[in-house]
């Protein structure tokens, strides 16, 4: 039996640290993701959990508020999204 740890969590883990690294590159524009990534990378691992969570908890707050507005609160919330990354 596979370790749920190494085939949930880690690639959980993994995506959530390159949506976070990809939304500041998208809000920080004279830095590039790569060089967010390299920042992120020489943290400790307990302050890299904390800018993930508050980056994606800022997120999921942010769609609340979106949420609040109907479908579309939503896809102005969806639109933001999108341009920012781009």
């Amino acid at each position: 039996m596979s370790d749920p740890r190494r085939t949930v969590v880690l690639p959980l883990a993994r995506r959530s640290r390159q949506v976070a690294v990809t939304l500041i590159a998208g809000l920080w524009r004279t830095r590039t993701a790569d060089e967010i990534d390299a920042m992120l990378a020489s943290l400790s691992e307990g302050r890299q959990t904390a800018v993930i969570a508050g980056v994606l908890g800022f997120l999921f707050l942010l769609s609340l508020f979106a949420a609040q507005f109907g479908l579309l609160g939503l896809a102005v919330f969806w639109l933001a999204v999108v341009l920012t990354v781009s």
